[in-house]
């Protein structure tokens, strides 16, 4: 008699992996321009919030993101946070030391068109006492059937 194994896919499931970590990824990776600009990034992502979306979208908006704050930035202190509203992640790029408030603007629209794929949106949500804000969400569909797993 043959005995045959069988697991129980959940859609999306392959989709499991951890803002915090992704973020420290890209950040490790920007470190070089980082430096160059006087400039750090803080990862302050809990480490609880997983993507139950495509993690090379997720990383092209926020990698291309940061990119933009970066080479627009000098000694500045670059602090990501996020919050998980049920189905959609929200994370902010909060940055201290903005130099060109306006270029940054303008090259948001193309971090836009990729946000809009997964089902979110790139924005400034505030630009006070030299502090910037730029908001990125996305729809996290997936993440009640994980954790209902």
């Amino acid at each position: 008699m043959k005995t045959q194994s069988t697991t129980l896919e959940m859609p999306g499931s392959t989709f499991t992996s951890s803002l915090h970590s992704l973020v420290s990824t890209i950040s490790d990776s920007l470190q070089p321009a980082t430096q160059r600009n006087k400039s750090f990034i803080l990862n302050d992502v809990p480490e609880d919030i997983y993507m139950g979306v495509d993690e090379d979208m997720v990383a092209s908006v926020l990698s291309g993101l940061l990119n933009i704050v970066i080479s627009h930035s000098a000694n500045s202190c670059i602090r990501i946070t996020a919050k998980s509203y049920s189905d959609v992640v929200l994370l902010h790029v909060k940055d201290d030391g903005c130099v060109n408030y306006d270029s940054i603007s303008q090259n948001l629209t193309r971090m836009q068109a990729l946000a809009e794929k997964l089902g979110g949106f790139v924005g400034f949500t505030s630009y006070r006492n030299k502090l910037t804000t730029i908001a990125f969400s996305f729809m996290n569909m997936n993440m009640r059937q994980q954790t209902a797993a």
